[in-house]
């Protein structure tokens, strides 16, 4: 749609929590109904039928520059009754997180189905399905590592070369060792959900700060939110004591909520255009805290096209002493489901970039309280519908609404704030790529969010 036709409008953005002196900017005054229809278009929402169940997506990044098009990606697929959904938010680039999508659901579904052959017509234990997805996510991250290590398997290989001659070996446009560098200087972080066919069994895996909330209805009729993801950043105490126990003597390991204190982002830091290097302890990718220095110093920083802010390597590097400081180990949780007694549904997952909690940063709630936010506004909103089957109400993508929600920041819905977040004219991106899955747990029983 062209926004000209509309009236132009200043915001100085205050909700986003931009500090004095930035703005105001223009935006247009876009109305209702279409400013709604808008969002939907920008976050290409749609809902995903299957067999077995139904999921809203949503995933938005609104700057119209093409540089600073969206990293986060997502997947929804039925393997034959089985559920899996995956959100991934990719950093510095493109390169490891369009890998990861290529190819860890065709791995760790190709591992599924031996261990079902395998177990013939027993019960798969809800160990093994762990297993399964922890092990194929690190099989992804090793992948990179041995590209990088087929190329030059040691730091004595690297120090018998110069310079131009790793150029030569990684370098160009139609060069496949170029991608395989490319990759492993990128990174991604990982939310994987896996569902049985039966509803039973539900197994999320998270990498990262992507996060996972299981929405229940208790005997009582009261919505209760579990929350199946782990925060690994330098926010989490438990990540900072593992880490600092990893590399003992190290006082620099972690520095403002990241790893070697790469970088610590102010909010001001949002208004340049640059790249910022995952504060997550684990990652797919990122080998610039995986491997030796001497591999970033010779290898990734003689790549072209490199990081997008190589200035900022001086700052960390010296004290990459004993890596590898990231981990691509995820933490895998399983619940058991409890079948719905009723032709309501009362289960569903909502899985979400960092991108989503980011727009309620300065509401002053806690992340707990954000999760079960959600829950209890979805919750409610399907039983003021009385779940019904069929119609308008089965059409609604309640992953747009809980996008919707966000964007107000849990506040008063807002049709001229939703115009500015949309339409506002900064020459950056002003929000954080945002991605939401809402997939309900018992559509096979006649039940839809």
């Amino acid at each position: 749609m062209s926004y000209t036709s509309y009236p132009q409008r200043s915001t100085w953005l205050e909700f986003l929590g931009f500090p004095p002196g930035y703005g105001p900017w223009t935006y247009r005054a876009i109305p209702e109904p279409l400013i709604s229809s808008e969002l939907a278009r920008l976050a290409s929402a749609h809902v995903n039928n299957s067999k077995t169940t139904m999921t809203g997506c949503v995933s938005l990044q609104p700057s119209p520059d093409p540089d600073d098009r969206s990293q986060d990606r997502f997947v929804v697929l039925d393997w034959d009754g089985w559920s899996f959904s995956a959100v991934f938010d990719g950093h510095g680039g493109e390169e490891a997180v369009d890998y990861v999508v290529q190819e860890l659901p065709s791995l760790i579904h190709a591992a599924l189905t031996k261990a079902l052959a395998n177990a013939g017509t027993a019960p798969l234990a809800p160990s093994a399905v762990s297993t399964i997805l922890q092990s194929s996510i690190q099989a992804v991250d090793d992948t990179l590592t041995n590209g990088v290590k087929h190329l030059f398997p040691d730091e004595a290989t690297l120090a018998a070369l110069t310079d131009e001659q790793i150029k030569s070996i990684i370098n160009g446009p139609t060069n496949p060792n170029n991608l395989t560098i490319l990759r492993c200087m990128r990174g991604t972080t990982a939310l994987i959900s896996l569902v049985d066919p039966k509803k039973e069994n539900l197994w999320v895996a998270s990498l990262g700060d992507c996060q996972a909330v299981l929405g229940t209805k208790n005997s009582n009729g009261k919505w209760d939110a579990t929350i199946l993801s782990v925060n690994h950043s330098g926010r989490n105490p438990a990540e900072v004591a593992r880490i600092r126990k990893e590399h003992p003597n190290e006082s620099e390991c972690i520095k403002f909520d990241r790893i070697l204190g790469a970088i610590a982002v102010t909010r001001g830091d949002r208004i340049k255009h640059k790249h910022i290097y995952s504060h997550n302890h684990l990652a797919i990718g990122d080998h610039i805290f995986k491997l030796p220095v001497s591999y970033t110093t010779r290898v990734f920083m003689n790549c072209v096209p490199g990081f997008s802010v190589s200035s900022k390597l001086e700052h960390f590097l010296p004290h990459n002493k004993s890596p590898p400081y990231l981990s691509a180990l995820a933490d895998i949780k399983h619940v058991a489901l409890q079948p719905s007694t009723t032709n309501t549904s009362e289960s569903f997952l909502i899985l979400c970039s960092d991108g989503l909690i980011d727009l309620y940063e300065h509401t002053n709630s806690t992340l707990e309280e954000i999760l079960t936010q959600w829950v209890h506004m979805l919750g409610e909103r399907m039983d003021r519908r009385g779940a019904k089957v069929g119609g308008e109400a089965d059409k609604e993508n309640t992953a747009l609404v809980l996008l919707r929600h966000a964007l107000m920041g849990g506040g008063v819905d807002n049709p001229d704030r939703l115009a500015q977040m949309l339409t506002v004219e900064i020459p950056c991106r002003w929000m954080d790529d945002t991605t939401a899955l809402v997939q309900t747990l018992d559509y096979a029983r006649g039940a839809h969010l």
